[in-house]
């Protein structure tokens, strides 16, 4: 089956839905498929705001999947600009009447790739289905859509929708107009949770265009030696980890106050952070002394090895964000036997069970997140149980063979009907 993926990222830009959409795109590789994805050069997260070195797009073979990446143009004004932009499309939205024209429209700069419709018009026309992926970034989505649609074609879409704790302003900016528009005239919806298909339901998609796929845990990579590993970050051994984009919408924030709050109590507890840090934190960060710095260690982006070194020996994982669809690193920390304390929010709730495999705080709870995370730091029994009950978990319902299998099934049914 010829396939055809259109993400705003994929990697080595690094991002939970860019590592997803790659593996199940080398596991469709794997059953003998032919997956073509068009995505842009965007190596991080700044360049979908700053723009690369203006190019042709580019064609490469990596693991098996045909890459064609497009450049991206500047935004005018940078990030305070996007942010503004996507504000002003959510006011839009909530105008009376239609506005998904103007909406589309204004989309083409969520995020300013390059060449976009000229690459897709450059390939042949023998795709089986057309598959779009993360409504937080929705032009590539929607110039799939238009592509499947031109062509006739099947189209298939994974949001991954940040839902937030309801219809509340996270949600708002994965609800507009044209991005319902697309997700309800989609053949397929695929979501990645349960709460996930609930939620973009009570927004009107119809829920037999809707199935939860879920996610899967790549494979381990081989760990580095765990003194030499503390000793390259200058790590003590009682620490916890926080893993992805260090923002406030993520709770990167929240999880810094809640370790402060404990170590102030005379706790020795060190909180590093993987991963690019956004402006809000920088600034939160800045605004720290020596003292408390020593407690809250950004370490920026690791190798793969790296972080799941650091992985296997934290206390815990957290995640008390509100802008997760599903959270794979949480599938990599139970990997290790790590318990997880994160938000009652987005789809998070329908991965961790709240008291089995992990804790649930409600976001922005920084004294629930801080009570929740000292109980795990003096009840060893508990750590225990709950890393071994998501490291279970984990083993038996979160394969990447298991969701191919069902995104393949949508993908036959698409050609059914």
């Amino acid at each position: 089956m010829q396939i055809l993926f259109l993400t705003p990222a994929y990697p080595p830009f690094p991002g939970g839905g860019e590592r997803y959409v790659a593996a199940l795109a080398q596991e469709l590789v794997r059953r003998g498929h032919h997956v073509t994805a068009v995505t842009s050069n965007a190596t991080l997260e700044k360049a979908l705001w700053q723009g690369t070195p203006p190019q042709r797009p580019t064609a490469s073979t990596e693991a098996g999947v045909t890459v064609i990446r497009c450049a991206l143009r500047p935004f005018p004004g940078g990030r305070p600009a996007l942010m503004g932009w996507r504000k002003l499309m959510v006011l839009v939205s909530m105008l009376p009447g239609n506005q998904t024209a103007v909406l589309s429209r204004m989309a083409r700069l969520i995020p300013p790739i390059a060449g976009l419709e000229t690459a897709l018009a450059s390939l042949p026309r023998s795709f089986a289905v057309v598959h779009g992926f993360n409504i937080s970034w929705e032009w590539p989505l929607l110039v799939g859509w238009h592509y499947a649609r031109l062509h006739r074609i099947p189209y298939v879409a994974t949001p991954f929708a940040h839902l937030g704790t309801g219809h509340d302003r996270v949600a708002r900016n994965s609800t507009m107009q044209h991005q319902l528009r697309l997700l309800a005239d989609a053949d397929r919806v695929l979501t990645l949770t349960e709460i996930e298909k609930e939620g973009l339901a009570t927004w009107g998609i119809t829920s037999a265009r809707l199935d939860v796929v879920g996610s899967g845990l790549d494979p381990l990579p081989a760990l580095p030696e765990p003194v030499s590993l503390l000793a390259k970050y200058r790590v003590e051994p009682t620490y916890v980890l926080f893993v992805g984009r260090a923002s406030f919408e993520k709770g990167a924030i929240d999880a810094a106050k809640a370790v402060l709050a404990l170590r102030q109590q005379g706790t020795a507890v060190t909180l590093l952070l993987i991963g690019q840090t956004a402006p809000e934190f920088d600034r939160f960060y800045a605004r720290l002394d020596a003292r408390e710095k020593e407690g809250i260690r950004p370490l920026g982006i690791l190798s793969d090895a790296d972080k799941h070194g650091l992985l296997a020996g934290a206390t815990a994982l957290l995640l008390p964000s509100r802008t997760d669809s599903f959270g794979i690193v949480l599938l990599e920390a139970w990997a290790h036997g790590v318990p997880v304390i994160a938000a009652r929010a987005g789809g998070i709730p329908g991965v961790v069970d709240d008291g089995q495999n992990g804790l649930l705080v409600n976001f922005g709870d920084v004294p629930a997140l801080s009570q929740a995370l000292h109980q795990l730091l003096v009840d060893a029994d508990l750590r225990t149980r709950l890393g071994e009950h998501g490291r279970l978990k984990t083993e038996t319902t979160y394969t990447w063979t298991a969701v191919t299998d069902r995104v393949l099934a949508n993908y036959q049914a698409t050609r059914q009907t």
